[in-house]
């Protein structure tokens, strides 16, 4: 017999707490080593900026997808990333805080103005 445990806001970490209310824009960019931009991101979050975003035409079988989570007046700003590889999600990063700066320089790449 299983039993299934509902997992209780205890359970999770502050952030993800916080983003569960705020809004997420996911962006595709060209696959590269996710521990080497976990660690880069951790020094400087301007490492976003060096991601080369995926071209919307080209067929995107592996990728790094970044989850960018913001809330209304762009004060507070995570982004947390994913390795999807063949449709599947091979990895994932921690979530790093994001200045309104580098957001806006981030998203501004892909062709959304803030």
């Amino acid at each position: 017999m299983l039993f299934f445990r509902k997992k209780s806001a205890e359970d999770e970490s502050p952030i993800k707490q916080k983003i569960k209310t705020m809004k997420c824009r996911q962006i595709s960019y060209v696959d590269t080593d996710l521990s080497e931009l976990a660690a880069a991101m951790k020094r400087d979050p301007a490492a976003i900026l060096k991601l080369k975003p995926v071209n919307y035409y080209v067929v995107k079988n592996q990728y790094i997808m970044a989850h960018i989570y913001t809330n209304e007046d762009l004060s507070e700003n995570y982004v947390f990333f994913t390795r999807i590889d063949y449709e599947k999600r091979t990895g994932k990063s921690d979530y790093f805080p994001l200045d309104t700066d580098t957001l806006k320089r981030s998203l501004a790449k892909v062709g959304i103005i803030l």
